[in-house]
């Protein structure tokens, strides 16, 4: 039997990938969320506009038993030959503010926001900018409060921050840079960031660092249990070393992955160039691959436009890139330009 800790969109893609691979094992899903597995990018854009129903989000699974609702103690409790561990993350709180991950999340605040003229979000990242944008769209008059000096300051792109100031500033955002005050209103949303939720596997004995630690085969340090999603430290053969990423896409291909390795294929590991997106008042933008340790950047187009490329470089070799306005075949060029680049710089 196949013991899954964990419902998100991981947890989902492992059961869909080990089927579709023949896997024939008995498979048990537990969750703690009433809803059971589905999409998260729907929940900060359309289905808090309203724009799409709760139903929309969910995945459908088939061929596995699943548990909702319920919470796993100890992996002592999982009686199963491998355990996957997919038990993703928790928002960090900010006072009395809402805190925003899961479905009834998104429908409270969109609950809130039907009788609120007014709102602050706390954050710059992924969640504060797509919560600002759509309360923003539905008619509420929002203060975004950011402590770093620009949106998106993890990503490193200035000119695709400073094209998202001129966006929301446009919009009627009020955009708060370096600011810690949180301005009272009828709603307060805190978007800061999450803690991967790795307590399973320290009570279990296993290797935990940022994440719960696994090889590109996601095996933790333990025979028959393995890691994936937001709570997984994998290891990347294209940047040689571990990294831990809190984003839909690469949920989605370390379950696919992981349920190809569990029906036995032994070639299936990690190895893509990761990628991730947001979207903003309709423009939306994807991040490619790692710049840490880049040495120089170069820019191609403008964020304020329709095309645009911002390359990190390390030696001249492109190793990570934030883009708008790829096409598929364009996008897959840039990929294969940041694996080569990341391969030179480690030969």
């Amino acid at each position: 039997m196949i013991g899954i800790v964990g419902g998100g969109l991981s947890a989902a893609k492992v059961v869909e990938s080990y089927r579709d691979s023949g896997g024939t094992d008995e498979i048990v899903l537990w969750s703690q969320d009433p809803h059971g597995p589905y999409h998260r990018p729907p929940l900060t854009k359309r289905l808090l506009r309203g724009e799409s129903t709760p139903e929309d989000a969910l995945i459908s699974l088939h061929g596995v038993d699943v548990r909702l609702g319920e919470r796993i103690e100890s992996l002592d409790a999982v009686d199963a030959d491998t355990i996957v561990l997919a038990t993703g993350a928790t928002p960090r709180k900010l006072g009395d503010a809402l805190a925003f991950r899961t479905l009834d999340d998104s429908l409270e605040l969109r609950r809130r926001a039907a009788s609120a003229k007014t709102a602050t979000v706390v954050g710059g990242g992924f969640i504060g900018c797509e919560i600002t944008a759509s309360l923003t769209m539905i008619g509420l008059e929002v203060t975004q409060i950011v402590r770093d000096p620009m949106l998106f300051a993890t990503i490193g792109c200035p000119p695709l921050s400073e094209s998202l100031h001129e966006i929301y500033r446009a919009n009627g955002v009020d955009l708060r840079l370096e600011a810690s005050d949180i301005p009272d209103a009828d709603i307060v949303v805190a978007g800061i960031g999450v803690e991967p939720n790795v307590e399973l596997a320290r009570e279990a004995g296993l290797d935990v660092r940022s994440g719960i630690v696994v090889d590109e085969r996601f095996r933790t340090s333990r025979d028959g249990v393995y890691a994936i999603g937001d709570v997984a430290e994998f290891f990347d053969p294209i940047y040689r070393r571990h990294r831990r990423i809190e984003h839909w896409s690469t949920a989605a291909y370390h379950g696919t992955t992981l349920g190809k390795i569990l029906a036995g294929d032994e070639s299936a590991r990690y190895d893509t160039v990761s990628s991730f997106f947001s979207e903003e008042f309709g423009r939306s933008f994807r991040s490619f691959g790692d710049a840490s340790g880049h040495d120089g950047t170069s820019l191609e187009g403008d964020f304020s436009g329709d095309h645009a490329v911002f390359r990190f470089l390390r030696g001249g070799d492109t190793i990570s890139a934030v883009a708008i306005g790829l096409d598929d075949e364009e996008q897959d060029a840039l990929k294969d330009e940041i694996r080569a680049g990341a391969a030179t710089t480690h030969a």
